[in-house]
């Protein structure tokens, strides 16, 4: 049985182990690293094991169950610049895919094209063209407002990529997918430079504030709701949506009798008002009330007490009320908010020693401690081609009620309480039209390897150093073989030594010098790595 306190527990106390060797001057970080050897096999999600492949649905944010650096496929290659990667893409950079095999869906839907050692995702491919789906919504969205978009069962992300490449304000779209017999959709989604993250609903709330999307996407995504309770999964829509913000729903079961008057019973307990679609049976549109229309809008379903509605929504269960989103923390910042000018005098020194940068080949960014998202601000606007996901910090403690006398796990009998590692800044960063999530960096990240370019860590301590090993493995499975790791500031940048990191085969790239900002700032780039 999958046990994940059990593995957690065991991890833990390795990292402690070698924590308290390291307190006692008897080995350092670097010799830590050093002692962790390269995956026999791929490892690519440490958090689950072959014969646990069942419980991804659910165990989508999970610890470790593996303590290894997974190398370099052997046919791995730069990517094309954006947006060509959006279309092409190197097929030996996702060695464990099975999307093109000829009896999978994705190959019969015409998602992929494989064309040699090259990978073809047509912009009109899927059961239909992102461009045809975008045009069938009602005129009464102008989709010029839309700044964020949660993009839900989002296959290979072709209609995120859509998105952000068709509406001059750039809009970010947050795609997720689950890690299920179509493999390694996730993976793609981030090859192309679409930001994704592996995750189902049908337990958990999604790891955002309430009110962060002023889109939510459910384009053939309606398994998901079959995996789960459809209630639970249209309060957890109603959630994270804006007031006013619209929910699309696009399935081919949407004239089904049962399902459609399911939607529209809870649609209606929401509150939701239905817009008037044409040109297809299968589309239904909905919009969220605004905050002037709920005071007067007939809302049935009872809402969460302060206490629920403000603990952060990492590894949460999907809870029997309604939450709301802090209205104080989520007025719109249409500009984006300022930017330092000393956080923009540093991101053009950064950028100014990474040549993807100014080739367009830099999209993936992960700010791993982001507060406010002033670097993510600065990068979009000094790199063009380049998103950033923004990370808040938590810290999540769990207990997990046992049966038959504490041999067995229940998995319905969890108690999960999460606080925020400093102050809550998500809804700000979602409020400047930027995407973030939260994240206990005790877990693995929800993401296939070489998810990032560029990945920033900025005055982060990591207090609970019994996960450090954890810690520095994870940042460099999320690393793309020639990509860059940014420490700045107080906390681990001045741990972070090149003889430190030279286990993980990182280097300190010629054409960068040492940055200063918040006292200390070095940049690393990360070399190729075969068994």
């Amino acid at each position: 049985m999958y046990q994940p306190v059990s593995m957690l527990a065991f991890y833990v106390l390795l990292a402690s182990s070698l924590l308290q060797q390291l307190r006692a001057g008897e080995i350092n970080l670097d010799a830590a690293l050093k002692e962790v050897s390269v995956c026999e096999e791929v490892d690519e999600l440490p958090a689950y094991s072959k014969e646990d492949h069942w419980a991804s649905l659910y165990e989508v944010i999970g610890p470790y169950n593996s303590l290894c650096r997974v190398p370099t496929p052997s046919d791995y290659t730069t990517r094309p610049a954006w947006p060509g990667c959006l279309w092409e893409l190197p097929k030996g950079n996702i060695p464990k895919a099975t999307l093109w095999e000829s009896e999978g869906i994705k190959s019969s839907q015409n998602w992929l094209q494989v064309n040699g050692d090259k990978l073809k995702l047509p912009r009109n491919g899927g059961s239909m063209a992102a461009s045809k789906f975008l045009g069938m919504l009602p005129p009464s969205i102008n989709m010029s407002s839309i700044r964020t978009v949660l993009d839900e069962g989002a296959g290979v992300c072709g209609l995120g990529a859509e998105i952000m490449i068709t509406y001059k304000q750039r809009p970010l779209v947050l795609s997720y997918a689950p890690h299920d017999s179509h493999a390694s959709q996730v993976q793609v989604c981030m090859e192309r430079g679409v930001p994704a993250i592996i995750f189902s609903m049908a337990r958990y709330q999604f790891p955002v504030p309430a009110g962060s999307f002023d889109m939510v996407t459910c384009k053939w995504c309606w398994h998901w709701i079959a995996a789960s309770s459809i209630g639970a999964w249209f309060l957890e829509v109603d959630r994270v949506l804006k007031p006013g913000g619209y929910f699309v729903l696009y399935a081919a079961v949407w004239h089904n009798h049962n399902f459609r008057d399911q939607v529209e019973y809870w649609s209606n307990t929401m509150g939701w008002a239905h817009l008037k679609t044409s040109g297809t049976k299968d589309l239904a549109v909905y919009q969220k009330p605004t905050v002037q229309q709920a005071a007067t809008t007939a809302i049935t379903y009872p809402a969460c007490s302060k206490a629920e509605s403000t603990q952060p929504s990492f590894r949460r269960f999907h809870v029997p009320c309604r939450i709301s989103a802090d209205l104080s923390l989520q007025a719109p910042q249409r500009g984006g908010g300022d930017i330092p000018q000393e956080e923009l005098a540093y991101v053009q020194k950064l950028v100014a020693v990474l040549p993807e940068a100014a080739a367009g080949t830099m999209t993936n960014v992960l700010d791993l401690n982001a507060g406010a998202a002033t670097f993510a601000l600065a990068m979009r606007q000094l790199v063009p081609s380049a998103w950033t996901l923004n990370i808040q910090p938590v810290t999540s403690v769990e207990f997990h009620h046992k049966e038959d006398a504490g041999h067995h796990l229940n998995y319905g009998g969890v108690s999960n309480y999460v606080t925020t590692e400093g102050a809550d800044l998500l809804p700000h960063v979602f409020a400047k039209g930027l995407i973030g999530m939260y994240h206990d960096w005790c877990y693995m990240f929800p993401s296939y390897p070489r998810a990032f370019d560029l990945i920033h860590i900025r005055s982060y301590m990591h207090e609970r150093s019994s996960c450090l090993v954890q810690f520095m493995l994870e940042v460099d499975r999320l690393l793309r073989p020639g990509g860059y790791v940014v420490f700045s500031g107080p906390g681990l940048a001045a741990k972070m030594s090149g003889e430190v990191v030279e286990p993980l085969g990182w280097e300190v790239p010629e054409a960068a010098v040492p940055l200063e900002q918040a006292n200390v700032a070095t940049v690393f780039r990360k070399r190729m790595m075969s068994k």
